[in-house]
């Protein structure tokens, strides 16, 4: 299936770690997707998974659908839920992709899920330094002992404060961070989110 993710309007610039996690991914594993707009990066995410015959890994698209800050100041559309789906529906409809509206911090949300269940958090709504503080604190207990959590972004000041700030909380064993254009952090319950530095360009652990 050809990638066609480019025609979604929205950033995406981590295609590598999106690739890496498919590849490692059990086929049975799912994967929660904070701040999705309007499904550009779930749509790459979702080709990449069907095209490795990886049908059976659920995405769970977590997103108000209604913009943030950056958002507003480029005069975008403040309900995008139904592009979403629309975007999207090839994939809603094999029940690859789940959308679900509403904030990431919302304990119904959050209640949907299992601790230890999730095979990977990817962080990236909004970018201010208590919302990604709270996204980071709240999902953490939903990660397997051997997930993977990230996020985009690290060059924003507010989201390295946010990382840094929690880590100790957390007690985890250290992270890192892409040192390439992506930006992209990793941390995990044990170390298992090092092997995205042996194949991801420019990594730097900081542990």
């Amino acid at each position: 299936m050809k990638h066609s993710y480019f025609k979604i309007p929205g950033w995406f610039n981590y295609s590598e770690t999106y690739d890496m996690i498919v590849d490692q991914i059990p086929e049975d594993g799912k994967i929660v997707e904070i701040g999705s707009f309007m499904g550009r990066s779930t749509h790459y995410l979702a080709t990449s998974l069907m095209n490795a015959n990886k049908e059976q890994v659920k995405i769970y698209a977590i997103d108000t659908f209604e913009g943030s800050s950056e958002h507003i100041s480029l005069k975008m559309p403040r309900d995008f839920s139904s592009i979403f789906k629309e975007n999207l529906k090839f994939f809603i409809g094999r029940e690859m992709v789940i959308p679900v509206q509403g904030r990431s911090d919302d304990p119904e949300i959050l209640n949907k899920f299992k601790d230890e269940d999730i095979d990977y958090i990817m962080v990236d709504g909004a970018h201010e330094h208590e919302p990604v503080l709270y996204d980071i604190e709240n999902w953490w207990p939903k990660l397997k002992p051997d997930g993977v959590m990230f996020g985009d972004d690290f060059n924003l000041a507010s989201v390295q404060e946010a990382v840094k700030t929690m880590m100790p909380k957390l007690q985890t064993p250290g992270y890192s961070v892409n040192g390439s254009a992506e930006q992209t952090w990793f941390t995990g319950k044990d170390k298992s989110y090092t092997k995205f530095e042996k194949r991801v360009p420019g990594t730097n652990c900081l542990t």
